[in-house]
């Protein structure tokens, strides 16, 4: 180990490290539960849509 290193500093950056990297995943964890509720956002409305379609050709106009 080089002694001109400060064992203090080492130990320091290694915390940041650990702080940075734990905010980098669940950064990604919360783009990806994002971006899961869009797809299923925008599947619910599709769905919803083609279903009042289907109603109104077996019923007539819903409104």
């Amino acid at each position: 180990m080089d002694p001109n290193i400060d064992p203090g500093m080492v130990g320091g950056l290694s915390v940041a490290a650990l702080i940075i990297g734990s905010l980098i995943y669940l950064a990604i964890i919360a783009l990806s539960l994002w971006i899961g509720y869009l797809i299923i956002k925008a599947a619910v409305r599709n769905g919803l849509r083609e279903h009042t379609l289907w109603l109104e050709q077996r019923r007539g106009p819903l409104r």
